[in-house]
Protein backbone atom coordinates (compact mmCIF):
# COMPACT_ATOMS: atom_id res chain seq x y z
CA UNK A 1 0.00 0.00 0.00
CA UNK A 2 3.06 2.32 0.93
CA UNK A 3 4.38 1.99 -2.68
CA UNK A 4 1.10 2.64 -4.19
CA UNK A 5 0.80 6.08 -2.30
CA UNK A 6 4.34 7.05 -2.76
CA UNK A 7 3.19 6.60 -6.54
CA UNK A 8 0.27 8.64 -6.69
CA UNK A 9 2.28 11.06 -4.68
CA UNK A 10 5.10 11.34 -6.12
CA UNK A 11 5.27 10.98 -9.74
CA UNK A 12 7.94 13.38 -10.22
CA UNK A 13 7.25 14.17 -13.98
CA UNK A 14 4.13 15.74 -13.78
CA UNK A 15 2.22 18.77 -14.99
CA UNK A 16 1.64 20.88 -11.66
CA UNK A 17 -1.95 22.37 -11.99
CA UNK A 18 -2.69 18.49 -12.35
CA UNK A 19 -0.47 16.52 -9.91
CA UNK A 20 -2.34 15.02 -6.65
CA UNK A 21 -0.53 16.72 -4.37
CA UNK A 22 -1.88 20.22 -5.29
CA UNK A 23 -5.06 18.43 -5.84
CA UNK A 24 -5.24 17.34 -2.33
CA UNK A 25 -4.41 21.29 -0.43
CA UNK A 26 -7.08 22.44 -3.40
CA UNK A 27 -9.52 19.32 -1.98
CA UNK A 28 -8.90 21.08 1.32
CA UNK A 29 -9.43 24.15 0.61
CA UNK A 30 -12.45 23.43 -1.04
CA UNK A 31 -14.27 21.43 1.75
CA UNK A 32 -13.25 24.49 3.90
CA UNK A 33 -15.10 26.79 1.82
CA UNK A 34 -18.12 24.78 1.95
CA UNK A 35 -18.60 24.13 5.48
CA UNK A 36 -17.31 28.15 6.55
CA UNK A 37 -20.37 29.70 4.48
CA UNK A 38 -22.76 27.19 5.80
CA UNK A 39 -21.40 27.31 9.09
CA UNK A 40 -21.03 30.95 9.52
CA UNK A 41 -22.30 32.70 7.41
CA UNK A 42 -26.32 31.47 6.85
CA UNK A 43 -26.31 28.26 6.25
CA UNK A 44 -25.31 29.18 2.39
CA UNK A 45 -23.15 26.44 0.25
CA UNK A 46 -20.53 28.02 -1.68
CA UNK A 47 -19.14 25.14 -3.68
CA UNK A 48 -22.08 22.99 -4.24
CA UNK A 49 -24.80 24.69 -6.11
CA UNK A 50 -27.17 21.89 -6.19
CA UNK A 51 -27.88 22.31 -2.45
CA UNK A 52 -28.13 25.67 -3.47
CA UNK A 53 -31.09 25.79 -6.32
CA UNK A 54 -32.42 22.83 -3.65
CA UNK A 55 -33.11 25.63 -1.04
CA UNK A 56 -34.02 28.13 -3.80
CA UNK A 57 -36.92 25.89 -4.78
CA UNK A 58 -37.98 25.19 -1.19
CA UNK A 59 -37.80 29.04 -0.69
CA UNK A 60 -39.41 30.10 -3.53
CA UNK A 61 -42.16 26.76 -2.79
CA UNK A 62 -42.82 28.92 0.58
CA UNK A 63 -42.84 32.53 -1.09
CA UNK A 64 -39.78 33.33 1.26
CA UNK A 65 -38.50 35.70 -1.68
CA UNK A 66 -35.39 37.42 0.80
CA UNK A 67 -34.52 33.71 1.09
CA UNK A 68 -35.22 32.96 -2.02
CA UNK A 69 -32.99 35.72 -3.01
CA UNK A 70 -30.29 34.33 -0.97
CA UNK A 71 -29.39 31.12 -2.29
CA UNK A 72 -30.12 32.77 -6.21
CA UNK A 73 -27.07 34.93 -6.24
CA UNK A 74 -24.46 32.22 -5.65
CA UNK A 75 -25.48 30.43 -7.93
CA UNK A 76 -25.58 33.31 -10.68
CA UNK A 77 -22.27 34.69 -9.32
CA UNK A 78 -21.00 30.33 -9.48
CA UNK A 79 -21.93 30.68 -13.21
CA UNK A 80 -20.30 34.15 -13.82
CA UNK A 81 -16.93 32.69 -12.06
CA UNK A 82 -16.83 30.27 -14.54
CA UNK A 83 -16.59 32.66 -17.64
CA UNK A 84 -13.99 34.57 -15.41
CA UNK A 85 -12.00 31.85 -15.34
CA UNK A 86 -12.52 31.41 -18.85
CA UNK A 87 -11.57 35.22 -19.79
CA UNK A 88 -8.34 34.39 -17.56
CA UNK A 89 -7.55 31.44 -19.55
CA UNK A 90 -7.49 32.97 -22.68
CA UNK A 91 -5.83 36.30 -21.31
CA UNK A 92 -2.88 34.30 -19.63
CA UNK A 93 -2.71 30.94 -21.31
CA UNK A 94 0.93 32.23 -22.77
CA UNK A 95 2.43 33.73 -20.43
CA UNK A 96 6.16 33.89 -19.80
CA UNK A 97 6.44 33.71 -16.01
CA UNK A 98 2.94 32.33 -14.55
CA UNK A 99 0.82 29.50 -15.46
CA UNK A 100 -2.83 30.86 -16.12
CA UNK A 101 -3.83 29.21 -12.48
CA UNK A 102 -1.56 30.45 -10.67
CA UNK A 103 -3.05 34.24 -11.52
CA UNK A 104 -6.50 32.87 -10.26
CA UNK A 105 -5.24 31.56 -7.30
CA UNK A 106 -3.93 35.09 -6.68
CA UNK A 107 -7.38 36.33 -6.96
CA UNK A 108 -8.56 33.39 -4.62
CA UNK A 109 -6.17 34.50 -1.84
CA UNK A 110 -6.45 38.21 -1.92
CA UNK A 111 -10.50 37.74 -1.85
CA UNK A 112 -10.33 35.24 1.35
CA UNK A 113 -8.16 37.46 3.82
CA UNK A 114 -10.34 40.09 3.13
CA UNK A 115 -13.21 37.86 3.95
CA UNK A 116 -11.80 36.89 6.81
CA UNK A 117 -12.31 40.24 8.39
CA UNK A 118 -15.89 40.96 7.55
CA UNK A 119 -17.98 40.07 10.62
CA UNK A 120 -20.93 37.67 9.87
CA UNK A 121 -24.48 38.88 9.66
CA UNK A 122 -25.48 42.06 7.66
CA UNK A 123 -22.51 41.51 5.05
CA UNK A 124 -23.34 37.39 4.81
CA UNK A 125 -25.15 37.56 1.22
CA UNK A 126 -22.25 39.59 -0.08
CA UNK A 127 -19.70 37.28 1.36
CA UNK A 128 -21.28 34.35 0.17
CA UNK A 129 -21.58 35.51 -3.56
CA UNK A 130 -17.61 36.36 -3.35
CA UNK A 131 -17.12 32.82 -1.92
CA UNK A 132 -18.95 30.81 -4.68
CA UNK A 133 -17.42 33.51 -7.14
CA UNK A 134 -14.03 31.86 -5.97
CA UNK A 135 -15.26 28.44 -5.69
CA UNK A 136 -16.05 28.96 -9.21
CA UNK A 137 -12.68 30.24 -10.54
CA UNK A 138 -11.29 27.14 -8.83
CA UNK A 139 -13.45 24.56 -9.69
CA UNK A 140 -12.74 25.54 -13.78
CA UNK A 141 -9.05 26.00 -13.23
CA UNK A 142 -8.44 22.81 -11.81
CA UNK A 143 -9.59 19.89 -13.50
CA UNK A 144 -7.82 17.35 -14.30
CA UNK A 145 -5.57 15.40 -11.52
CA UNK A 146 -3.38 13.05 -12.80
CA UNK A 147 -4.71 13.12 -15.68
CA UNK A 148 -8.32 12.39 -14.66
CA UNK A 149 -11.26 14.26 -14.51
CA UNK A 150 -11.98 15.58 -11.41
CA UNK A 151 -12.81 18.62 -9.30
CA UNK A 152 -11.61 20.05 -5.64
CA UNK A 153 -14.79 21.73 -5.20
CA UNK A 154 -17.31 19.19 -4.66
CA UNK A 155 -17.59 15.42 -4.22
CA UNK A 156 -20.31 13.70 -6.34
CA UNK A 157 -18.47 13.34 -9.66
CA UNK A 158 -15.25 11.99 -7.99
CA UNK A 159 -17.32 9.59 -5.93
CA UNK A 160 -18.97 8.15 -9.09
CA UNK A 161 -15.54 8.53 -11.01
CA UNK A 162 -14.12 6.20 -8.15
CA UNK A 163 -16.47 3.52 -8.40
CA UNK A 164 -16.70 3.49 -11.73
CA UNK A 165 -13.00 2.85 -11.67
CA UNK A 166 -13.50 0.35 -8.60
CA UNK A 167 -16.02 -1.67 -11.10
CA UNK A 168 -13.56 -1.65 -14.27
CA UNK A 169 -10.75 -3.19 -11.44
CA UNK A 170 -12.93 -5.59 -10.53
CA UNK A 171 -13.50 -7.08 -14.07
CA UNK A 172 -10.69 -6.39 -15.40
CA UNK A 173 -7.94 -6.53 -12.97
CA UNK A 174 -6.33 -3.60 -14.78
CA UNK A 175 -4.17 -2.00 -11.75
CA UNK A 176 -4.10 1.63 -13.43
CA UNK A 177 -8.03 1.60 -12.89
CA UNK A 178 -7.43 0.74 -9.08
CA UNK A 179 -4.87 3.24 -9.00
CA UNK A 180 -7.78 5.73 -10.30
CA UNK A 181 -9.92 4.67 -7.83
CA UNK A 182 -7.52 5.89 -4.71
CA UNK A 183 -7.05 8.81 -6.11
CA UNK A 184 -10.73 9.72 -6.40
CA UNK A 185 -11.21 8.49 -2.86
CA UNK A 186 -8.13 10.52 -1.69
CA UNK A 187 -9.95 13.42 -3.28
CA UNK A 188 -12.91 12.87 -1.66
CA UNK A 189 -10.97 12.45 1.68
CA UNK A 190 -9.13 15.30 1.63
CA UNK A 191 -12.12 17.54 0.75
CA UNK A 192 -13.50 15.51 4.34
CA UNK A 193 -10.34 16.50 6.22
CA UNK A 194 -10.99 20.42 5.01
CA UNK A 195 -14.77 20.48 6.04
CA UNK A 196 -13.78 19.08 9.38
CA UNK A 197 -10.43 21.45 9.92
CA UNK A 198 -13.29 24.27 9.23
CA UNK A 199 -15.74 22.89 11.80
CA UNK A 200 -12.73 22.58 14.57
CA UNK A 201 -11.06 26.49 13.25
CA UNK A 202 -14.37 28.43 13.47
CA UNK A 203 -15.21 27.27 17.21
CA UNK A 204 -11.82 28.19 18.34
CA UNK A 205 -10.77 31.42 16.31
CA UNK A 206 -13.83 32.34 14.30
CA UNK A 207 -14.26 33.69 10.84
CA UNK A 208 -10.97 34.78 10.61
CA UNK A 209 -10.18 30.58 10.36
CA UNK A 210 -10.58 31.52 6.32
CA UNK A 211 -6.84 32.41 6.41
CA UNK A 212 -5.78 29.06 6.59
CA UNK A 213 -7.13 28.12 2.81
CA UNK A 214 -4.70 31.68 2.05
CA UNK A 215 -2.18 29.86 3.63
CA UNK A 216 -2.68 26.84 1.79
CA UNK A 217 -2.81 28.42 -1.63
CA UNK A 218 0.64 30.23 -1.15
CA UNK A 219 1.89 26.62 -0.90
CA UNK A 220 -0.15 26.06 -4.13
CA UNK A 221 0.83 29.28 -5.95
CA UNK A 222 4.68 28.69 -5.39
CA UNK A 223 4.52 24.89 -6.25
CA UNK A 224 3.17 26.01 -9.71
CA UNK A 225 5.96 28.13 -10.54
CA UNK A 226 8.05 24.61 -10.70
CA UNK A 227 8.12 22.90 -14.69
CA UNK A 228 7.45 19.45 -13.49
CA UNK A 229 7.05 17.72 -9.70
Amino acid sequence: MSKKIKKILFNGEEYPPETFRLGMMLCMVGGFMDAYTFITRGKVLANAQTGNIVYLAINLGKREWVKSFDYFMPILFFALGILFTELIKTKFEKHKIFRWQQIVIIYQIIVMFFISFIPSGNWNIIVNIIMSFIAAIQYQGFRKIRGLAGATTMCTGNLRSGMDNLVKYIKTKDKSHLQSFWIYLGLDGFFLIGSLLCVILVNIYGIISLLICCILLIFVFIIMFKKTI
